[in-house]
């Protein structure tokens, strides 16, 4: 089996899995579930996916700005996967294993990001990845969200962003730390981008 063929199993169970993962999510929470991260990444992910294959399925070139899209949506999702992991696990009572695990959570959380990460790593190749670029969506999510939580519009989502339970300067060192983390995953993504074309 060739890697076209790999690419095109991959990002179809991407799509179906992503898919799935929405349907559980607005079962249970509606269009609320666009306050979490978690699924607005996915939902770039799952767009990302859909114009790869259907490039990749008509022998087309991809577009140049696809790059740029696909690296955030790659970036995000995999921010989402280390931040459950390191934080999410051990600052809510949900704990890991229901993070990992547990309805959409498995879609969103866990599944997705990882074939993404394979995908990226292992079936595709970018020439002209920014890891600045990386950095797009997660800043724009958090100065989004962090306005609605200084209007008191929303609340959190997460319990870093919810600023009127902690001192500014913890809100302060949270976006430095997770923006650090995005940064970090980009440099690290853009590194392994087609080191393996299997």
């Amino acid at each position: 089996m060739n890697s076209k063929n790999i690419n095109i199993i991959i990002n179809s169970l991407i799509v179906i899995l992503e898919i799935i993962g929405f349907i559980l999510v607005f079962s249970k929470l509606g269009i609320t579930s666009l306050e979490y991260y978690t699924e607005d990444s996915n939902l770039l992910l799952l767009i990302s996916s859909i114009i790869f294959l259907i490039y990749i399925s008509k022998n087309k070139e991809l577009p140049t700005w696809f790059e740029s899209f696909r690296f955030v949506a790659v970036v995000s999702t995999t921010l989402t996967l280390i931040i459950v992991l390191t934080v999410l696990s051990w600052t809510t009572d949900l704990g890991l294993y229901h993070l990992l695990f547990n309805g959409s959570m498995l879609y969103h959380h866990t599944l997705c990001p990882i074939l993404a990460i394979l995908s990226f790593a292992l079936l595709e190749k970018y020439e002209n990845i920014n890891a600045i670029k990386g950095l797009y969506f997660t800043l724009i999510y958090a100065a989004i969200m962090i306005v609605l939580n200084i209007l008191k519009i929303v609340e959190g989502p997460y319990p870093f962003l919810r600023i009127y339970q902690q001192p500014i300067s913890h809100s302060i060192l949270w976006t430095i730390v997770i923006l650090a983390i995005t940064y970090a995953i980009a440099l690290i993504l853009k590194k392994v981008n087609g080191k393996v074309i299997i």
